[in-house]
C-alpha cells in the first residue's frame, strides 16, 4: 500500500511538472526520489523494524524533499511529493514523530522559499511562508491516523480470532464430554456396579460369580469398541475430509472390527456443504446403527448410501439382520433405560433433522436420517455465534476444503 501511494504521488508529481523545468537535475531528482521510496518500501518486511528504530531513513527523505524543492522550486509539483514523506512519518513513527517531522518539513520548506531556489527569487508572501507549509503538519497528522487504524484494524482482527478460537475450542469439549457420557461413561458405571457385585457371588455362588465374571469381560470389550470407535469418529471429523470419504471411513472401520460386510455408496461431493457440527452427528448416527445392526439385528450384511435430495442429505442404513418386532416408541426406549435409539433421535433433532426407522423389504431394519442443507439448518443462529462463524470458521473451511483430498485405504470387506 505505501509502495503505491509513493509512486502515485510521485507520478502525480510529474505529469503536473511545467515543461520549463524539464532539466537534467529535476529528472535526476524524480529517479533518485523513487529509488529512495520503493527500495525500502519494497522490502518493508525486512527493514521495518530497523527503520522504526532508527529514523535516518525519513531524515533522508526530508533531505531529498529539500533538494527537489531547491532544484524545482517551492511552488512547484514536487510539493505534493514532499506532502507524501510527511504522510509516511506518521505512518511510521506514530504520535512521537509527528512534531519532529513536520517541524523539520516547514523549515526546509521555508528554506527554499526565502532562499528563492533554483530561480534567487525569494518568496516572503503569507501563503508561501505560512500557510502553504500548515499542509505539512496536517499529512503528518493523516499519516497518524493511518497508523492507528491499522493496529486498531489488526487487535480487532486479533481479538476475534482468539475468540473464535476459544468458541472452537469450547464446542469440541463439550462435545467430546456428551459423547463420553453417551456412550463409554454408560459401559463403564455398568462395569462398576457389577466389579461390586462379584466379590459377594464369588462367596455365595460360584457359578453366577463365573457367570458375571464372563460378563464383565464383555462388558469391558465393549467398552474399549467404544472408545476405539469414538476416537475413529472424532479424527473422521474433521473439516479436511469430506462428510463421503468419512462415512466410507466410519464403515470401514466398523467392519474391521465387526467382521462383517459393509457396502458403501457414498458419491463425491455428497453432502459437501454440511457444517461440522452435522457432519458430526451423522457420523454418530451412523455408528449407533451399525452396532444396533450386528449387537441386535445380527446382521452379516449392511448397506449404507449418502446421497443429496433437493434441499435434505439423506443418510441410508439397510441391514439383513433380524428386523424390527414393533414399531420404535423412543418414550418406552428411554423409560426401558435403552438410550441408544433415543440418542439417535436427539443427535438428529439437534441438527434439525430427523430419523425414521422401518422393516426392510425382505428382513433386516431402514434407518433413513434426513438433514436439511445449511441454508436451513438449525434455525435461526445466535447473533454472536454466526459472526463468530462466519469470521473465523468460514475462510478456514473454504481453505481447508482447496488441499487435496486424501483417499482412504481399501478394504476387502467395504465395497465402494
Amino acid at each position: 500500500m505505501l509502495v503505491v501511494f509513493r509512486g502515485l504521488v510521485l507520478l502525480t508529481t510529474i505529469l503536473l511538472l511545467p515543461s520549463g523545468q524539464h532539466t537534467p537535475v529535476v529528472a535526476l531528482a524524480a529517479i533518485v526520489a523513487a529509488l529512495l521510496s520503493y527500495v525500502p518500501l519494497r522490502h518493508w518486511d525486512r527493514v521495518a523494524s530497523s527503520i522504526s528504530r532508527h529514523p535516518a531513513y525519513l531524515a533522508c527523505e526530508v533531505a531529498l524533499a529539500t533538494l527537489i524543492l531547491a532544484a524545482a522550486g517551492a511552488r512547484s509539483p514536487f510539493f505534493f511529493f514532499t506532502l507524501g514523506t510527511g504522510v509516511l512519518a506518521g505512518v511510521v513513527y506514530g504520535r512521537r514523530g509527528a512534531l519532529p517531522f513536520s517541524a523539520l518539513l516547514i523549515i526546509a520548506y521555508d528554506f527554499v522559499a526565502t532562499e528563492g531556489f533554483p530561480t534567487r527569487h525569494p518568496l516572503h508572501d503569507a501563503q508561501s511562508i505560512v500557510f502553504i507549509p500548515l499542509l505539512y503538519p496536517a499529512a503528518v497528522l493523516a499519516g497518524v491516523v493511518a497508523r492507528e487504524l491499522i493496529e486498531r484494524g489488526v487487535q480487532t482482527e486479533t481479538l476475534l480470532r482468539e475468540r473464535t478460537e476459544a468458541l472452537a475450542a469450547e464446542h469440541e469439549r463439550v462435545r467430546v464430554a456428551r459423547e463420553l457420557h453417551d456412550s463409554l461413561a454408560k459401559t463403564i458405571e455398568g462395569l462398576a456396579m457389577s466389579a461390586s457385585m462379584l466379590p459377594r457371588r464369588c462367596e455365595r455362588d460360584a457359578a453366577g460369580a463365573a457367570a458375571l465374571a464372563r460378563q464383565l469381560a464383555a462388558d469391558a470389550s465393549q467398552a474399549a469398541r467404544e472408545a476405539r470407535g469414538l476416537m475413529f469418529d472424532l479424527r473422521l471429523g474433521g473439516a479436511d475430509m469430506s462428510l463421503a470419504e468419512a462415512v466410507r471411513g466410519r464403515a470401514q472401520g466398523f467392519a474391521q472390527r465387526a467382521g462383517i460386510e459393509v457396502s458403501c455408496d457414498c458419491p463425491v461431493g455428497a453432502a459437501s456443504g454440511l457444517d461440522a457440527n452435522a457432519r458430526h452427528e451423522l457420523l454418530r448416527i451412523l455408528g449407533e446403527a451399525l452396532a444396533n445392526a450386528t449387537r441386535h439385528g445380527g446382521a452379516r450384511h449392511v448397506s449404507v448410501s449418502l446421497a443429496d435430495a433437493g434441499d435434505r442429505t439423506v443418510l441410508s442404513i439397510v441391514d439383513d439382520g433380524d428386523g424390527l418386532a414393533e414399531p420404535v416408541d423412543v418414550g418406552a426406549l428411554k423409560a426401558a433405560g435403552h438410550f441408544g435409539i433415543a440418542g439417535m433421535h436427539e443427535r438428529a433433532r439437534r441438527i434439525g433433522g430427523s430419523v425414521n426407522m422401518e422393516p426392510g423389504p425382505d428382513r433386516g431394519t431402514v434407518v433413513t436420517v434426513q438433514v436439511p442443507k445449511p441454508a436451513v439448518q438449525n434455525g435461526p443462529e445466535e447473533p454472536g455465534a454466526a459472526r463468530a462463524r462466519e469470521s473465523g470458521g468460514g475462510w478456514i473451511t473454504q481453505v481447508r476444503e482447496l488441499r487435496g483430498r486424501r483417499p482412504l485405504a481399501g478394504s476387502p470387506k467395504v465395497r465402494p
